[in-house]
Order: structure tokens, then C-alpha cells, then sequence
């Protein structure tokens, strides 16, 4: 039974966060009123592209951990499950075609439920099992889907481009308007601007004692995701930015005494967020996570071109390693650069992607002396999880990191 949920934040700005969140929902509702075109979207679909079009952009993931969030993921993952949809699918797709095919079974739905779509968008990269959930609820919703092909080579900037221009072709058949480059254009600066805030934070977080960890970090990354290319974005990241540089310069970290830095390899467990704080009372910080992070600054950008522009930055931009061998080398980079003692490492059933890598990242870790930490529960469905089983765990992996000091 999970006793409380919510990261506690150590940085005034984190705390706009929800309030952004919640007008951003309000928001897409008033626009499907207004009889807006609406797209349900998975991660990694551009936005800025949406944006300009005047397309609504509904992220189903983001909503998924909205739900996790508040405790409800495990009814409407029965709901999913009860409607045809195994455990062994991803958490997020069971909540989401519960959420479709049995809302009955389902609790109210957070902020008032989802815009009703128009069509479906649905991104390659990263992820197989939302494309089959993908496709589920384009024939169960009678709506268009497209699917974008996202390469994860360096190297693949023309295939890029053609998909890009291909997802471009299908919005303009679904509003019968043509996309206006300097709409995109005028985003994409926004979107250039804040890439480069958000890397500079990163580089802030390996001072000592640590400004920000990852509590507020999972929590903060949110605008960057889903209100991308906006000044709304853009002016929330300045504020963030110059309260991280304020702590620095006045020797805040986290802690009043850092003893131990961590780093959270995998997606955390949105149901209790409060894992992340345990290690507080014992001197520990988690100063850095694997996901939801740039590893490089954003490449400039070239030419008027947006859309050539957009491609050579999703080719060349190494937000996510491609092989175990490059993410065993960014692990390790990782926790070099922001002086980290020790891993935790998050085993999710729901997420292929990650699963398979984390045994040999843990591997490669404890081969080189890094103390590591193995958590097995799904990032949504809290009925995998103990919090007393977790948290003795944790405290074990504790002991074993303060007797290296």
C-alpha cells in the first residue's frame, strides 16, 4: 500500500508546474468546444508543427502519468484488461483503452477527461507497443491514424525529412490549411532557446552541493515536453534557470549536509514520486536521471528551411543512445560528470525499451565498483509494488553507500 505519493520540490518555480498542467488540459477541452481540430498524440510527435497549424495537441502518455499520479492507474488498467488488453501490455496503453473501451469501469477521469480527437498521431522512435495501441483505438475510435518513422541513427537526416514532410502532407489533408513556415519558424527559435536553457540547467545540477535534483527535475521537465515552442515554455525555463544560478551562488543544495549523490537510471514510479526525497534524511541526492534529458546542445539552426531545420536536429541531437554499448558509455559519462556514487536503476515491466538494457547498465556498473540499486515495479500500475518491500531495499542499498564514506 502506497502511504504517500508526491516528491516534495525544493525550488519555488517547480511549484507553477501543476498550475501549467491543469490550464494546459483546460485548455485543449475549450479548444474541442470551439471545434478546434484535436490530436491525440504519443511522445515525440513535433508539436511546434501542430502548433503553428492550430491543431490541438493531446499527449496520451503525459495524461497516462497524470493518472498514475494521482493513484487511479490500477482501476483503469483493470478496465483496460477487462476490456481484452494482457498485463503484459504497457501500463500506459491499458489505462488508455480502459479509458476508451470501458469508461464505465473507470474512476472520473482527471481534469475532466480528454478532448474528444480527430484523427491520431503516432511516434516510432523509442517505443514498439504504441503502435499496436496506437492502431487499437484508431479502428475502435473510427479516426485516421498516421504513423511518423523515427530513425535513431545520427546519420539518417533525408529519411527524416520525408517523414517529417509526410506527417506535414496528412495535417494539411485533415484542416485543409497549409502550413506557414515562419509560424514554424517563429517556434522553433522559441524551442532553440529553451533546448539551450534546459542543457545549461543540466550543467548547473553537478555543482556541490547539488541545486536542484531529480524530485523537482521529473516534475519540471514537463514544459519542455508539452508546451514546447511557446514563451509561456520558454519564460517558465528563464525563471527556473536564475533560481538554480541563485542557489549556487548562495550554496543551497538539497540537503543541509550532501553525503551520497544518485543518480535514477529508467522512468520512476509516478504513483510515489516520494522515493526520490527518501534518501534526503540520510544525505542522499538524486542529482541526475537517465531520461527526459538532452545530452548535447541542440545543433544551431540553418537555413529558412523549418522543416530541414527540424529534421538535422531530431537526427543529430543524441537525446537517447541507440545501442547497450552507447548507453553503457553515457551511463558511465553520466555519473562521472555529476560525481555520482550510485545508481538506482528502475525495472519496468511496461517499458521494453528500458527493461532490457537495465540489467547490463547495472552489470557494467557493479563490474566497475558502482553501487547499484535494482527496483522491479511498473512505472504506473501500483499493483506491482510494496513500499515496504522497496524501502527496505533502499535502505540496505543506504548502509552500503554511507560505508564507503
Amino acid at each position: 500500500m502506497v502511504t504517500s505519493t508526491s516528491a516534495k520540490k525544493s525550488l519555488q518555480t517547480t511549484l507553477e508546474v501543476p498550475i501549467l498542467r491543469r490550464s494546459y488540459y483546460a485548455r485543449t477541452l475549450d479548444d474541442s468546444k470551439k471545434g478546434k481540430k484535436v490530436a491525440w498524440c504519443s511522445n515525440n510527435i513535433p508539436g511546434v508543427i501542430l502548433d503553428a497549424m492550430d491543431i490541438t495537441s493531446v499527449f496520451l502518455e503525459n495524461y497516462a502519468t497524470v493518472i498514475a499520479s494521482k493513484r487511479l492507474a490500477s482501476a483503469f488498467c483493470a478496465a483496460g484488461e477487462k476490456a481484452g488488453f494482457s498485463q503484459d501490455v504497457c501500463g500506459y496503453a491499458r489505462m488508455l483503452m480502459g479509458y476508451v473501451l470501458a469508461p464505465k469501469d473507470c474512476p472520473e477521469a482527471p481534469y475532466g477527461g480528454l478532448a474528444k480527437p480527430d484523427f491520431l498521431l503516432v511516434n516510432s522512435y523509442s517505443c514498439d507497443s504504441r503502435l499496436g495501441w496506437f492502431s487499437a483505438m484508431s479502428r475502435v475510435l473510427n479516426i485516421p491514424l498516421h504513423v511518423h518513422d523515427a530513425s535513431s541513427q545520427p546519420d539518417a537526416v533525408e529519411y527524416t525529412e520525408r517523414e517529417l514532410r509526410s506527417l506535414v502532407a496528412f495535417l494539411e489533408g485533415q484542416t485543409g490549411t497549409k502550413l506557414n513556415p515562419d509560424r514554424v519558424k517563429h517556434r522553433q527559435d522559441l524551442s532553440q532557446q529553451t533546448s539551450d536553457i534546459l542543457f545549461d540547467i543540466n550543467e548547473l545540477r553537478k555543482a556541490v552541493p547539488c541545486p536542484v535534483g531529480s524530485a523537482d527535475m521529473f516534475t519540471a521537465n514537463w514544459p519542455a515536453m508539452y508546451l514546447v515552442g511557446t514563451k509561456e515554455c520558454d519564460d517558465f525555463y528563464r525563471r527556473f534557470r536564475t533560481e538554480v544560478e541563485e542557489r549556487i551562488a548562495k550554496g543551497i543544495g538539497i540537503v543541509p549536509e550532501e553525503k551520497f549523490r544518485l543518480m535514477w537510471s529508467g522512468i520512476p514510479f509516478w504513483y510515489d514520486m516520494s522515493l526520490i526525497n527518501y534518501f534526503e534524511k540520510f544525505g542522499g541526492v538524486v542529482v541526475i536521471e537517465g531520461f527526459y534529458r538532452a545530452r548535447e546542445r541542440r545543433p544551431a539552426l540553418q537555413g529558412d528551411d523549418p522543416i530541414r531545420n527540424m529534421a538535422l536536429s531530431s537526427a543529430n541531437q543524441r537525446t537517447w543512445p541507440s545501442t547497450i554499448a552507447d548507453s553503457i558509455d553515457d551511463l558511465l559519462e553520466s555519473v562521472k560528470e555529476y560525481k555520482v556514487d550510485g545508481v538506482v536503476l528502475s525495472f519496468n515491466p511496461s517499458c521494453r525499451l528500458t527493461y532490457v538494457s537495465q540489467t547490463e547498465l547495472q552489470k557494467s556498473l557493479e563490474d566497475r565498483g558502482i553501487p547499484t540499486l535494482g527496483l522491479e515495479c511498473d512505472m504506473a500500475d501500483e499493483r506491482t509494488y510494496s513500499e515496504g518491500q522497496v524501502k527496505t531495499r533502499m535502505d540496505a542499498f543506504i548502509e552500503r553507500l554511507l560505508a564507503r564514506k
